[in-house]
């Protein structure tokens, strides 16, 4: 027990060095190789958020929900969270340590509509259902939770067969 609150806390630790996030903000996704290694050690999904420039659901949903979850330690005891702008040139070093942008890369998933969050584990592979399109508002946040309750007992289930 005491060896898995340790890991968790390492993690934490580790996000705030390798992704730092203004207070309030989905971190960017940089380095998803190096943030599979930091989920799989601790047994986390990642959240991967699919954003645009122009799309004001994204904001909305990134203002009401996500980047409060981001910041918020019980949540970043249950998964990684990440950005990724679809209409982006920014360089980012996809889960087979390849070098390509935010838009190749969203592109190579088949993220053509956003906001589109995808919950996967340290390889980049499906864990839950994606949620595709802003939905009902109210239970955003409900949808949020789901993903990341069923991509975490798949993770316990792949590591704890039993």
């Amino acid at each position: 027990m005491h060896l898995r609150f340790f890991t968790r806390l390492f993690v934490v630790l580790a996000l705030l060095i390798a992704a730092p996030a203004r207070s309030g903000e989905v971190p960017a996704a940089r380095n998803l190789h190096s943030d599979g290694l930091i989920a799989n050690q601790a047994g986390l999904p990642i959240l991967l958020f699919y954003s645009a420039s122009y799309c004001h659901y994204c904001e909305a949903i990134k203002a009401e929900f996500l980047s409060h979850m981001a910041v918020d330690p019980t949540y970043q005891t249950r998964a990684l969270f990440r950005e990724v702008r679809i209409d982006s040139s920014a360089p980012l070093v996809s889960f087979d340590e390849r070098t390509t942008t935010h838009h190749r890369f969203a592109g190579a998933r088949k993220i053509t509509l956003v906001p589109t969050m995808e919950f996967v584990d340290a390889s980049g592979a499906s864990l839950a259902e994606p949620v595709i399109g802003a939905r009902i508002p109210d239970y955003y946040g409900a949808y949020v939770d789901q993903g990341i309750n069923d991509a975490l007992k798949k993770i316990q289930n792949e590591h704890d067969p039993s």
